[in-house]
């Protein structure tokens, strides 16, 4: 019954996903038909590569969510609320300082170390609260605010705040072929890790004593785990800047409609994280026509909302 209930669950927001997409890309400046828009090379050569974009970086921001919360048992941590996304954002504004490119591969790599040592950083001031959840936002916040600030100054004294300003709201605008092609890797390559080691972390979610008696390396796992995290946000944000809150609405939605099965939850992770920036980037471009405004800024509305119910659940 519960495999039947779950596999309705997928059909239903797959053909959701498609008739979405359709729609995405039958509307933005102009117009097409149902009958025509495959046809132009607008949509082939804009909206197709966009669309794309939105599934990797659903699928990455979902996905390192899930992560972190099992990771840490922290049931409000995400990219955002951890700094993560912020120690990437200073460390791709030290390269416009040096003039150097952030959007191909030395931009991701450089990202994903920025990332990687703010969440160390975090991990590293909070563990001995063994992850108290208050103590990790106010920690991660924190942080991700103090390498915002910084960013902030080095981009105005290289003058790129355009850049910045796209950073920290996060648009999809900006994509082009080698962006979509990096997302396409690391989103195979961050899918593999999680399948390969998808018992160890399933096990993980019982609890660090539990997992070590049954043979798990948990030290072990969580480097790897904040090394895909930090991956994770390094490719997200020198793309497509920072997407607050998805990877901690898409997890908790997953969990409550499929329980804590670890595959079960990933799967509907991914879908809900693509679900929700499809209807953000919808609305983004296409309210205020012909002017567009930032996608990462309604997910931002939404998951503030969502954040404020959560931490008030967590109180009781």
């Amino acid at each position: 019954m519960k495999i039947r209930k779950f596999s309705h669950q997928i059909v239903f927001i797959l053909i959701l996903l498609i008739v979405l997409s359709v729609l995405y890309l039958m509307l933005g400046e102009q117009n097409y038909s149902l009958s025509q828009f495959w046809r132009e090379s607008i949509v082939l050569q804009l909206r197709v590569p966009r669309l794309l974009a939105l599934f990797f970086v659903g699928i990455l921001l979902s996905s390192s969510g899930l992560l972190v919360q099992t990771m840490t048992g922290n049931p409000i941590a995400e990219i955002s609320t951890l700094g993560i996304s912020g120690g990437a954002s200073f460390a791709l504004a030290l390269l416009l300082v040096f003039k150097l490119s952030t959007g191909g591969w030395l931009g991701t790599a450089i990202a994903s170390l920025g990332a990687l040592i703010a969440l160390v950083v975090v991990a590293f001031l909070t563990v001995k609260s063994k992850f108290q959840p208050m103590k990790v936002v106010l920690v991660g916040t924190s942080v991700g605010l103090f390498a915002t600030s910084l960013a902030s100054i080095l981009t105005f004294y290289s003058k790129n705040m355009q850049s910045y300003f796209l950073w920290i709201v996060g648009s999809f605008s900006g994509i082009t072929l080698l962006k979509l092609e990096i997302l396409m890797v690391v989103t195979a390559v961050f899918i593999c890790l999680i399948l390969l080691f998808a018992n160890q972390i399933r096990l993980l979610a019982l609890g660090e004593e539990m997992a070590t008696s049954l043979g798990v390396s948990v030290n072990r796992l969580r480097l790897l785990i904040m090394g895909m995290v930090a991956l994770a946000s390094g490719v997200t944000v020198s793309s497509v800047g920072v997407i607050s809150f998805v990877g901690l609405v898409a997890p908790h939605l997953a969990g409550r409609l499929v329980g804590s099965h670890f595959l079960k939850k990933l799967l509907m992770s991914n879908l809900l994280g693509i679900l929700l920036l499809l209807i953000s980037d919808t609305l983004a471009r296409n309210l205020f026509k012909p002017y567009e405004f930032p996608a990462g800024s309604l997910t931002l509305v939404v998951g503030a909302i969502f954040f404020i119910y959560t931490m008030s659940q967590e109180e009781k």
